[in-house]
C-alpha cells in the first residue's frame, strides 16, 4: 500500500522528468548545453542556499535569489520542493552556502519541483579568493558534450565565465550566440601562515613546507 501510494504521488514528477528529457538532444559544447537548460527552464537565476528543511515527503531547499537572468522571480527568494525519495538518508544534494545557477523546471501538478535535468541543472558558482569575476564550474556539463569514440575529456577549460555564461543563457534563443571561453581551474591563495619582516623577499614555498609550517604550528 505505501509503495502505491509513493508511485502515485511522483507520477507528476516522473512524467515532468520524462518530458525534459525528450525535449533534449545531443549536446555539442558546454555552451550548447547551457542552452538547451535555459530553453526548458521556466526561471533562470543565480543564488544561494540559506535553509534545508525536512517535511512530510518533501524537501524544501529555501535559496536566496541574487540574480535573476530568465523568467520572473517572485521577490528574493526561491524554494525547490523535492520529492523526500531523492534524499536517502546520509545523502546530502545541496548544503546550506553552496551557490549556483539554478535552471528550475515549472512546478508539477502535486506542487513538486526540481532542476531540469537534475543535479545538471543546478551550475555551481565559484567566488575567487582575489575578488576576480565568479566562475561557473562546468565540469559535470562538459562530459554530457558529444565527442568522438576514444577523445578524452579535457583537462583543462572546467570553469567559465559567470558573466559569459549569463549572456548565453539570455540569449539561449539567439541563431548568433557565442560559445563561452573555458577556463582553467584557478588558484586559490593559501592563508598567510605566518608574518614576513618589514622589507624581506617574498620567496616561493612548496606545499609540503606550508604544511610543515602548519604542523609545527
Amino acid at each position: 500500500m505505501l509503495l502505491a501510494l509513493c508511485c502515485l504521488l511522483t507520477l507528476p514528477l516522473r512524467a515532468q522528468l520524462a518530458s525534459q528529457s525528450a525535449d533534449t538532444g545531443a549536446d555539442t559544447s558546454v555552451g550548447g548545453a547551457l542552452r538547451s537548460l535555459a530553453n526548458r527552464a521556466q526561471l533562470v537565476f543565480v543564488g544561494q542556499v540559506i535553509s534545508i528543511t525536512r517535511k512530510s515527503g518533501v524537501v524544501e531547499v529555501a535559496f536566496r535569489v541574487d540574480t535573476t537572468v530568465t523568467g520572473v522571480s517572485s521577490g528574493d527568494g526561491y524554494i525547490l520542493r523535492e520529492w523526500a525519495g531523492l534524499w536517502p538518508p546520509g545523502m546530502q544534494r545541496y548544503h546550506v552556502g553552496d551557490r549556483a545557477m539554478v535552471f528550475a523546471a515549472a512546478p508539477s501538478e502535486a506542487g513538486l519541483s526540481t532542476p531540469v535535468d537534475g543535479a545538471e541543472g543546478v551550475v555551481p558558482v565559484l567566488l575567487q579568493a582575489d575578488s576576480s569575476a565568479p566562475l561557473l564550474d562546468v565540469r559535470r556539463l562538459a562530459t554530457r558534450v558529444q565527442r568522438a569514440e576514444g577523445t578524452a575529456l579535457a583537462t583543462l577549460g572546467e570553469y567559465a565565465s559567470l558573466d559569459e555564461v549569463t549572456a548565453v543563457v539570455r540569449g539561449s534563443r539567439d541563431p548568433h550566440w557565442q560559445e563561452p571561453h573555458k577556463l582553467p581551474v584557478p588558484i586559490v591563495r593559501r592563508p598567510v601562515l605566518f608574518d614576513l619582516p618589514e622589507g624581506a623577499p617574498l620567496i616561493p614555498i612548496s606545499p609540503r613546507a606550508l604544511r610543515g609550517v602548519a604542523d609545527a604550528q
